[in-house]
């Protein structure tokens, strides 16, 4: 059995773990704004009037995606996906989620609907922008939540 010094030394132990992994999640400088392009070029390609401009689009997100993921288990040497996320992030990802079905709804049917051009490239211009800011956002909440121990 454990004395309590032994169990107060682990903890310590964890804490210690904890804040270095905190550290370590933090991606590039370049990887938010990376995936704010990737995510802004694929919506706004639904602008354009030829299609296979948006199917080109659907590879090149994905490629880019990839890449970004692959660079930041080269930066960080793991990957936390958002999805699984701690009490101050899964608030985030709702937040995103219900904010991209609104842009998404709201610009497909001003352009395809109300034929009101380049709405798609608006709404891509606001979802990069988002998917920028939110994934430094998500990172920073992720890192509080691992330091508290949450």
């Amino acid at each position: 059995m454990e004395s309590r010094d032994d169990v107060a030394a682990s903890l310590a132990a964890l804490d210690t773990d904890r804040a270095a992994l905190a550290d370590r999640v933090r991606q590039p400088g370049w990887y938010d704004p990376a995936l704010g392009v990737l995510t802004g070029g694929f919506v706004a390609s639904y602008s354009v009037a030829f299609p296979w401009v948006t199917l080109a689009a659907v590879p090149v997100f994905a490629i880019g995606v990839g890449l970004l993921v692959s660079a930041y288990r080269r930066h960080t040497g793991l990957w936390v996906s958002g999805f699984h996320g701690t009490p101050s992030t899964r608030p985030l990802v709702r937040a995103w989620a219900l904010a991209c079905a609104v842009v998404l709804v709201v610009g497909m049917v001003a352009e395809l609907l109300l034929d009101v051009r380049y709405a798609m490239v608006v709404a891509g211009v606001l979802l990069g922008t988002g998917a920028a800011v939110l994934s430094n956002r998500w990172t920073t909440a992720y890192q509080r939540d691992l330091r508290s121990g949450r």
